[in-house]
């Protein structure tokens, strides 16, 4: 099983898990990063400078975390945004459809701490999961890849 993490992943474990006082789970999560199991796409690296320079710095240094966009995935976030053209509005949920496309792509699963929305939400209003299921696209919450490597700490 690979996994695609989304931005709110990474600024979790900045904000609740930090390195110093839970530096089992990072070495865990670049053990999977290293294994080829764990990355992010480019357009999350972009999102993730916008936050600050240490998780930005530790991404972009971790090798094989980001995977470049392919023109496949630029085909899925032309269709993302034909079908929601309400959804991406400036730089809200910019990076969204690339996570998507990278997960299709790749056959990954997402992990997103994001809630779907009910049906009829407007374009503006949804969120990976909802998004993600047109596209046969599984998510999980960050706990369950957690659990899915069994980990403990």
């Amino acid at each position: 099983m690979s996994y695609t993490l989304d931005t709110n992943i990474l600024i979790g474990l900045i904000q609740r898990y930090p390195r110093d006082i839970f530096p089992a789970m990072w070495d865990s999560i670049e053990a999977t990063v290293a294994a080829g199991e764990s990355c992010i796409c480019e357009a999350i690296l972009r999102e993730v400078h916008r936050g600050g320079d240490d998780l930005h710095d530790w991404a972009k240094n971790l090798q094989g975390f980001v995977c470049s966009i392919t023109d496949e995935e630029l085909v899925t976030v032309a269709q993302i945004g034909a079908a929601h053209p309400g959804w991406v509005q400036g730089q809200l949920n910019e990076a969204d459809p690339f996570v998507i496309a990278h997960a299709k792509a790749e056959q990954s699963t997402i992990v997103s701490e994001e809630n779907r929305k009910g049906p009829g939400a407007e374009d503006k209003n949804q969120k990976i999961p909802n998004i993600a299921d047109e596209h046969r696209v599984r998510t999980i919450k960050f706990f369950d890849y957690i659990r899915a490597y069994g980990w403990q700490f």
